[in-house]
């Protein structure tokens, strides 16, 4: 991790002597995490994939960027940036819709776990998202709409407050996927824009269902990954950003 770290950061520092228009500047803000998770049940039955309902979780987004003009429009946005993501996974509404799905009604209460038995899982990473941004002039600014993809380190975790060991454990610690935003920016450099960000990498390890993670003397260490099946992380939140005067 600390390679990556050091790695984005001298990728960012060599930009500067590329061209002396390259802007430099820092941005944060708040954003809102969830996971996609699914299960396989085709063992067990004909209904295939099920989805394990996640609820979001805010979180901080905040870093460094740079920017590197391309045309009196276009530019390249590199940044480096801390980015707080996870969900929490309703285990109770989980079991109740897999058990209805089952037709077991009847003769399961999966109140047993609990009224409102949650799996926090909370996955703090180091990001290098790359965005083609195009900016459209208007009044005392422009409109930028940018899109690219990205990359992600976990530099930690924990469920239910418990520390995610990722080298032995259910999630796998790299992250890669695609992010957009439109925002607006001011000619002097400060700017606030929306994004939305879609994890493409499946980093659950487990592939195959694991009845016994359902165990309710287990809860203390429950998290979507013990499932099996699939964990995509989806994100979308507000930044506002500043840009330094280009050295031109």
């Amino acid at each position: 991790m600390n390679r990556l770290f050091i790695m984005g950061t001298v990728w960012l520092l060599c930009i500067t002597s590329t061209s002396g228009q390259v802007r430099f500047g820092v941005q944060g803000g708040v954003q809102a995490a969830t996971v996609y998770s699914s299960v396989d049940l085709s063992s067990l039955t004909t209904l295939g994939k099920v989805t394990i309902p996640i609820g979001e979780r805010t979180g901080f987004r905040g870093g460094i960027m740079a920017d590197i003009p391309l045309s009196a429009n276009w530019s390249v946005r590199p940044q480096l940036l801390y980015s707080t993501k996870g969900g929490n996974a309703n285990v109770v509404q989980f079991a109740t819709d897999l058990i209805t799905k089952l037709g077991l009604s009847g003769s399961i209460d999966p109140k047993q776990l609990g009224n409102s038995l949650n799996s926090a899982v909370v996955i703090n990473y180091l990001e290098l998202p790359v965005q083609i941004t195009y900016g459209l002039p208007a009044g005392p600014g422009k409109v930028l709409i940018g899109a690219g993809p990205y990359i992600a380190g976990a530099t930690g975790g924990t469920i239910n407050d418990k520390p995610i060991t990722f080298d032995t454990g259910n999630f796998n610690k790299w992250d890669f996927g695609a992010i957009g935003s439109v925002g607006y920016e001011l000619n002097m450099g400060f700017s606030v824009s929306a994004y939305y960000s879609y994890g493409l990498l499946n980093y659950s390890k487990r592939s195959s269902l694991n009845l016994a993670s359902l165990n309710p003397n287990n809860v203390s260490t429950l998290d979507p990954s013990s499932f099996g099946g699939t964990l995509y992380n989806r994100a979308y939140g507000v930044s506002i950003g500043y840009l330094l005067p280009s050295r031109r």
